[in-house]
């Protein structure tokens, strides 16, 4: 481990274990006091993790740090507070099937974009024990150590999923590929329903032919994909969760639940509204300016909070911006497409105003 490397981990401070014979730990952050979740791992995971550090991924734990130490990797990821699946059913006995229907939507959605990010990721390790339900009812997964990048295509030669859940594939088989999530995904959508994995008992109702086509043995007889899967669930689209487990529809500023951060968004969301409306009746200029400033104002307003804050994970689906693996990079390269993208709409305004006046014969010229 690097002298750098040392002098990061100095500065988080052990809490107490939460798992895995005291391999998993809280520790906190003496600067900022953040807990987070500390992880000492097998080093097979070590170019996954850094990987995951420079991405952002809604619906798992982002990564801080990813440690070389040895024959082991020490991972500093989001602490995610809430109750396992396990725990909730545990409780609750079988969830309702809308309940059920849509958290494998929610955990579709996540996967959908580890499946498809510039370096695939297969989980391989999906069960309840390893997804948390935030107080929102959102599931964020917790335990990606047994995840491995989907290009390599070689057998499965070690079981690293948990028997029950694990697909034929990761016995040795095949390779295992989005389809192994896929398997996963329905024995928990079974034992969601029935309390039971599906060899025990298989669910009745409309979900037993889809858990039945979700845990074929054939890889190539199962549902191909998560998005597959997600359809026919015929659930509402764009449930995507972030990494908070809260559903990317919530506007930010509300989105961590902070009170301050609350207040400070309703005091944009005023002042932008304000703006806008302002543009409209309160000037005495020619109605084309008011018109063309309120728009101006509005089109600003809507692009800063959409990119800016990242509303509906809109940075992650701009090829540009995931291609980019170092996040100071990243964020000087985004802060240029905001800028670039409020040129672009100032421009597209008074053209479009140009234009108007011009069909209109109005002279705009003050």
């Amino acid at each position: 481990m690097s002298p750098q490397d040392k002098c990061e981990l100095s500065f988080y401070r052990d809490l107490e274990p939460i798992g895995d014979g005291g391999k998993v730990t809280l520790v906190r952050h003496i600067e900022s006091g953040q807990v987070f979740v500390k992880k000492r791992l097998s080093r097979y995971n070590g170019a996954l993790y850094r990987y995951l550090k420079q991405q952002i991924f809604p619906g798992i734990p982002m990564i801080y740090g990813c440690y070389d130490d040895d024959d082991f990797v020490i991972v500093i990821e989001e602490y995610i507070s809430g109750k396992t699946l396990r725990q909730v059913m545990d409780e609750q006995g079988p969830l309702p099937e809308s309940t059920a229907k849509r958290i494998i939507a929610l955990l579709c959605d996540t996967l959908d974009v580890l499946h498809h990010a510039t370096q695939p990721v297969v989980c391989r390790d999906l069960k309840p024990e390893n997804i948390i339900l935030t107080r929102n009812n959102r599931p964020v997964i917790i335990d990606l150590d047994a995840a491995k990048f989907a290009h390599i295509a070689n057998k499965d030669t070690i079981l690293l999923g948990t028997p029950g859940y694990a697909a034929p594939e990761q016995f040795g088989f095949a390779a295992s590929d989005e389809r192994t999530d896929v398997y996963a995904l329905g024995v928990i959508l079974n034992e969601m329903l029935t309390g039971e994995l599906p060899q025990n008992r298989l669910a009745t109702g409309p979900c037993r032919e889809l858990i039945k086509h979700c845990t074929n043995l054939d890889p190539d007889a199962r549902v191909q994909s998560v998005s597959e899967l997600r359809g026919s669930l015929h659930m509402p689209a764009n449930l995507l969760a972030d990494s908070t487990g809260r559903s990317s529809y919530t506007l930010p500023g509300f989105r961590t639940g902070l009170t301050w951060k609350k207040i400070i968004a309703v005091l944009g969301y005023f002042i932008g509204g304000y703006m806008t409306v302002y543009y409209i009746i309160g000037t005495d200029d020619p109605l084309v300016y008011r018109i063309a400033e309120s728009i101006l104002w509005a089109l600003l307003f809507v692009w800063t909070v959409a990119f800016g804050f990242d509303y509906l994970g809109i940075r992650n689906r701009m090829p540009l911006l995931t291609k980019i693996k170092n996040d100071g990079i990243r964020r000087i390269v985004s802060a240029g497409v905001w800028l670039f993208g409020c040129l672009l709409i100032f421009g597209a305004v008074i053209l479009g105003v140009m234009a108007v006046a011009a069909t209109a014969g109005i002279n705009i010229a003050k």
